[in-house]
């Protein structure tokens, strides 16, 4: 008997505690939260809750938030400026958002709430693309004012457009930008797991005065980082190439032997740039080469039955090989322009 009393109780009480519920996303709704009540309601309608004053509260909400998107997407599209499409993007997505969470319900409930799935992909792809554009064409319009307080104002644009598209390709250049334009200074750190001279690893990293925008901290209590990790050192065994043939006039000849000497140094790897915090902001991978190619020609015989363009390259001459060394620090210091030129891009 006292568990038949007890049912009842139970009852009431979930009564009142959906009830009470139910009041909550009115509350939201008269507040115009429409977007809080679909996240809340509409998972529990697309397992089956029946409760009309539920579905009613979604229906309302779902058409009324989807009215005012359509309305202020209007209004944006007519100011005819490109720092609307931003905003237009997002309201897209919110609609497309709306449009799936409701896609579930069963097939009465969305007859009875005039439910029609919103083809928004057309829409979504160029707004995209409008608000990305934008986005990138401000953010480099404030990095490249020479501003630290401008390079500081860009970053809600760029973190704006990671929002839009974590795919964007300028997302990483417009990044490191920010990080370098807003940092007082910069630590260049030079890694490397390969064998290279000593001097071959200093010019790597033997700045100019002004060579680069920032000053250098080589104590690392800075507010960024860029490593030049080296990955690869690779220099080519020496090539020499010869080909010979015959020049006659008359009974004279002359044998002429065209040779060509190779050599290449090629030193590779990635620069990678981190935050005050540590955290990777982005990797780019670099090659400097240095290449030694030498052509000259040698004859056997009379030099006055040479042709008028072997006579020619007879005025090249031989030159000895560069070493390896000597070839590396080439490399090294093409690759000291090519840090140089990345990080003031």
């Amino acid at each position: 008997m006292k568990y038949l009393r007890l049912i009842p109780t139970l009852l009431l009480i979930a009564l009142l505690a959906s009830c009470s519920t139910t009041k909550k996303f009115e509350k939201l709704y008269y507040a115009k939260e429409y977007d809080k009540v679909i996240q809340s309601l509409a998972p529990d309608i697309c397992k089956g809750d029946k409760d009309a004053e539920r579905i009613n509260l979604v229906a309302a909400s779902y058409h009324n938030a989807n009215q005012a998107d359509h309305v202020r997407i209007q209004a944006l599209k007519a100011s005819g400026q490109p720092d609307v499409w931003p905003e237009i993007y997002q309201r897209y997505c919110s609609m497309k958002g709306r449009s799936e969470a409701l896609s579930c319900f069963p097939r009465l409930v969305k007859m009875k709430i005039n439910y029609v799935p919103l083809d928004l992909d057309d829409d979504l792809m160029v707004a995209r693309n409008k608000a990305e554009n934008f986005l990138v064409a401000k953010a480099n319009q404030l990095l490249n004012t020479g501003s630290k307080a401008d390079a500081e104002a860009a970053q809600q644009y760029i973190e704006q457009l990671a929002r839009t598209n974590r795919e964007n390709k300028n997302l990483m250049d417009l990044r490191k930008k920010q990080m370098l334009r807003t940092a007082d200074k910069v630590t260049i750190h030079f890694t490397n797991n390969v064998t290279m001279p000593k001097a071959v690893a200093e010019a790597i990293l033997d700045f100019d005065n002004n060579e680069i925008p920032f000053e250098i901290d080589i104590t690392r209590k800075t507010s960024a980082m860029v490593t030049v990790d080296v990955r690869d050192v690779i220099v080519s065994p020496t090539r020499v190439d010869e080909v010979s043939f015959k020049e006659t006039n008359g009974s004279k000849s002359v044998e002429v032997t065209d040779h060509s000497q190779n050599k290449s140094a090629t030193i590779s790897g990635v620069m990678v740039y981190r935050d005050r915090d540590g955290r990777l902001i982005g990797s780019v991978p670099f090659e400097a080469k240095s290449t030694f190619k030498n052509d000259y020609t040698t004859i056997k015989g009379d030099r006055e039955v040479c042709s008028a363009e072997t006579l020619n390259r007879l005025n090249s001459k031989f030159i000895p090989v560069p070493t390896d060394e000597s070839l590396l620090l080439d490399a090294a210091k093409k690759l000291n322009d090519l840090i140089a030129a990345e990080l003031k891009k």
